[in-house]
């Protein structure tokens, strides 16, 4: 379906809401977000709209986009949940309510059924959490017509990050690792990753195939968990040399299930391992259902330069309205906050390069690349001055909160990693080490 039959087909809707982005430089501009806002990861899509709707905010009260209002609406994707719909569907229906360009899906699964549908619609699509290393193939089929945009680093990254701090960095070095991980392509993807980094130079750790054990996402109980777990305990018992790590590649609700398997567990081996865990594992969720005995275990997540405007911006604002929350525990919070304002920057510069046009299609594609990188840097707090910039011919480079957000040929960006621990409280993730962007490319 192309812009016009889906504006057509929801044509009350597209009235309100400004379908195809309003009615030449009138009107309003719709963006949508595609999150799970039910099933396992309903807390992470609730944070994802709360991050969505202020960045909608901070740009409206800012001057908008040239003038005009950004609009935002939120489909969930129900992600996991038992006879949920295609994220490609959900997709279409986000187009067809009249947005130009959607922020998500969250996971890669559901943007490689999303992809598709953004090419032959011509709306872009920007993910700040899909890190499927198999998205950023160059040689992709269906091709993805450069609609398709992450800017979180891919799993081969955090393999890197993973492999660098256990077999290296860590107080007491890992050399022999087993891993528990979800059979999707999140979790097989980062798993290869992993194992490849760490059974290789320079660290030539072990990860027997005998001690990776997959599980399908959304354990129903703690019956299948434990299933998972005594599974894994069979295997690291039998195996010559066991493993001193277990590295868990799940998402929130499984994690907690997981984590707290191994603590009703009293297998002498097994609870002699420590656990170590991916960015699944980096939310409020996994605090809060977490048993004590794994406060103090860590893990990686992509992160951000806690120091700088772009990412204070975005804190004073969410703290100020969220009162008690802290935006460090928000997951992919930064990504998803600059995905809002890279794609307002793309449509502010299509708008001044292409002025009888609507905002929309091939040229907005083509400006998210643009806003990214190159040009005089402004972030969040500065949009009036982007706006300015860019009336007056200026090239100009949005600074994330998340980092550079410069996206490559395949629509990939690399942020910094870092490595996060459970505080001795279990009320908070303590940064233990941080990596930037160029360190994690150099090693």
């Amino acid at each position: 379906m192309n812009k016009l039959m889906a504006c057509t087909a929801a044509a009350l809707a597209a009235q309100a809401l400004g379908c195809g982005g309003g009615s030449g430089n009138d009107g309003p501009v719709t963006i949508a977000l595609l999150a799970p806002k039910s099933g396992t990861l309903a807390s992470v899509g609730t944070s994802f709209e709360s991050v969505f709707n202020l960045a909608i905010d901070n740009i409206n009260a800012q001057g908008g986009i040239d003038g005009r209002t950004l609009v935002g609406f939120t489909l969930d994707t129900k992600l996991a949940v038992d006879g949920a719909p295609p994220a490609g569907e959900t997709f279409q229906m986000a187009v067809d309510q009249g947005a130009i360009a959607v922020v998500g899906p969250a996971g890669s699964g559901e943007v490689t059924s999303a992809y598709p549908v953004a090419v032959a619609d011509k709306v872009p699509l920007v993910s700040p959490s899909s890190t499927a290393p198999s998205l950023s193939s160059a040689s992709l089929d269906p091709p993805d017509d450069g609609y398709m945009f992450r800017n979180v680093p891919d799993d081969s990254i955090q393999g890197i990050a993973m492999s660098y701090y256990l077999g290296t960095k860590a107080t007491v070095t890992f050399d022999n690792a087993a891993v528990i991980y979800e059979n999707t392509s999140y979790g097989d993807g980062l798993r290869q990753s992993f194992v490849g980094k760490f059974t290789g130079a320079p660290i030539n750790g072990t990860v027997d195939g005998s001690v990776q054990v997959s599980f399908t996402e959304g354990l129903a109980d703690d019956n299948a968990a434990d299933a998972v777990i005594a599974d894994l305990t069979t295997r690291m018992n039998a195996a010559q040399n066991h493993p001193n790590v277990i590295v868990v590649v799940a998402l929130e609700k499984d994690v907690v299930k997981l984590l707290n398997a191994w603590d009703r567990a009293t297998d002498p081996v097994l609870k002699a391992a420590t656990f170590f865990m991916t960015d699944g594992a980096r939310t409020q969720g996994v605090l809060d259902g977490a048993p004590a005995s794994v406060r103090g275990m860590c893990g990686t997540a992509p992160t951000f330069p806690v120091t700088g405007l772009a990412y204070n911006t975005l804190k004073t604002q969410f703290e100020a309205r969220f009162s008690g929350q802290n935006i460090g525990d928000q997951p992919f919070a930064p990504n998803l906050w600059d995905a809002v304002h890279l794609l307002g920057a793309a449509m502010i510069q299509q708008g001044h390069a292409y002025p009888d046009e609507e905002l929309g299609g091939d040229h907005l594609r083509d400006m998210i690349t643009t806003a990214s990188k190159g040009g005089q840097q402004i972030n969040a707090s500065q949009w009036r001055t982007l706006i300015s910039d860019v009336r007056a011919g200026t090239d100009v480079d949005y600074d994330g909160a998340s980092g550079p957000n410069d996206f490559d040929v395949v629509g990939q960006a690399i942020s910094p990693y870092e490595v996060w621990c459970i505080s001795n409280d279990g009320t908070t993730f303590e940064q233990k080490l941080f990596l930037n962007a160029q360190d994690l490319q150099n090693l």
